[in-house]
């Protein structure tokens, strides 16, 4: 058995590209090269292209789709007891059942499948896939990427979606299914890239080759900015117009193609902006952002990461000092004796190869001793604090005097006891009591 490295492929770009013509071109070269491959046996159908059509009621229909794919091989039947045409009404099928969201039919699918191994089907093409998208109440995206998944895995069938922009809502709907898919985009040619006009100018040339009328190949080719600008780049939308046009002349009995008979079958520039607004934000969609990108490295727990240009910062080890030598035993280097030269060595010790740190001294006023004259209160240092005292001048007690340093304070002595206050007039004298 042969693993199949992706379950499916997802190739979306803008409508009228040309992804469906390039498929079919694809699918016919391939068909054609191994038909009759197996003469008395069913046809060799190497690639199955198939066009989802959108459904009728809210959700998928599965069964239509078998259905089509076995028409599509040349199987309308398949074996149940009897033939039973998929064409009929399903009458096997109970009464009063109730049908699954996806109008899904099991039957029909096993017959599918063995017809797809029959046939020897490599790859199986969604043509219009984003029709896949309508799902009913309580459905989801991921059932029908799953149920792609599954064919994929029980036939050994690759599936290839092909569609329009939409088709990215199902690019990373889960972990499994983006590392199984594959994503080809199918851009419409750019202006603004050189190789991209060079390429487009050469397919118009191509084109107007092709017309079975007289055409002014040089006039025309001096407008390729407006046939790039009423085309928006995409090579279908391209074809479509010079078809209306040519189909035109013809019915009037034109023998020749001028521009002005093109002008006329060209899209309303109201069109051309609808068109082109939808193919940028796809476009856009597409972008990977920076700031995207360090979301991821977020969740990864990645921290900012050199360019690679830089040379990487290896880290500084700090230089370790090489250890002292032991001094030698010379007159400057050895210390003076001690009186008792049995028990103290003369040789200094070499330092430690550590060097302590030293101790700053710290910036604070000296302390000074406290001298005969001067109390000890005022020998430690204090912090500034209001001083009550006598103000010159015969100040009353009790006023008070601006802050004074400490310089002062010390420098300044003590104000000396007050006398004995005198006796007021009209003041008692104390009496004291007698003795015994």
């Amino acid at each position: 058995m042969v693993e199949i490295t992706f379950s499916h492929v997802l190739v979306y770009g803008h409508s009228g590209v040309g992804k469906s013509t390039m498929m079919r071109q694809i699918a016919q070269r391939l068909n054609s090269a191994e038909r009759g491959a197996s003469p008395g046996g069913p046809s060799s159908v190497p690639v199955l292209l198939l066009e989802t059509r959108p459904p009728d009621a809210a959700s998928f229909h599965r069964a239509d789709y078998y259905r089509t794919a076995l028409k599509t091989l040349g199987e309308p039947f398949f074996e149940r007891r009897v033939m039973v045409d998929i064409e009929a009404e399903p009458t096997w099928e109970k009464k009063g059942r109730k049908t699954t969201r996806f109008q899904d039919s099991s039957e029909l699918r096993h017959a599918l499948e063995d017809a797809v191994r029959r046939h020897g089907v490599r790859a199986v093409i969604l043509d219009e896939a984003q029709h896949l998208m309508h799902v009913g109440t309580g459905a989801k995206l991921l059932d029908q990427l799953d149920w792609i998944k599954s064919m994929s895995n029980v036939t050994e069938v690759l599936h290839i979606l092909l569609g329009t922009y939409d088709l990215l809502a199902f690019r990373n709907l889960s972990g499994q299914s983006s590392r199984r898919s594959m994503d080809i985009h199918f851009a419409r040619y750019q202006f603004q890239q050189e190789q991209d006009r060079r390429d487009f100018q050469g397919v118009l040339l191509a084109l107007l080759q092709q017309v079975p009328l007289d055409v002014e190949v040089e006039t025309l080719m001096q407008h390729w900015v407006y046939f790039y600008e009423r085309s928006i780049g995409c090579v279908g939308i391209l074809k479509d117009w010079l078809v209306r046009a040519v189909a035109t002349a013809l019915h009037d009995g034109s023998s020749s193609l001028s521009l002005a008979r093109v002008q006329e079958h060209a899209l309303s520039e109201a069109q051309c902006e609808r068109m082109a607004l939808e193919a940028t934000e796809g476009e856009q969609a597409l972008d990977y952002t920076e700031q995207r990108r360090e979301h991821l490295w977020s969740l990864l727990h990645i921290g900012p990461v050199p360019t690679p240009s830089a040379p990487p910062v290896l880290p500084q080890v700090p230089a370790r000092r090489p250890r002292r030598a032991a001094a030698p035993a010379s007159a400057d280097l050895v210390a003076p004796a001690a009186p008792d030269a049995a028990s103290t060595p003369s040789v200094a010790t070499p330092a430690p190869a550590t060097p302590r740190k030293r101790t700053t001294k710290a910036t604070t006023t000296p302390i000074r001793e406290p001298s005969p004259s001067t109390p000890a209160a005022l020998a430690s240092p204090k912090p500034r604090t209001r001083i009550k005292a006598v103000a010159p001048g015969g100040a009353g007690p009790g006023m008070t005097v601006g802050p004074t340093t400490m310089d002062e304070a010390q420098v300044q002595p003590e104000p000396a006891a007050s006398a004995k206050r005198p006796r007021r007039v009209g003041e008692r004298k104390p009496v004291r009591d007698p003795v015994g």
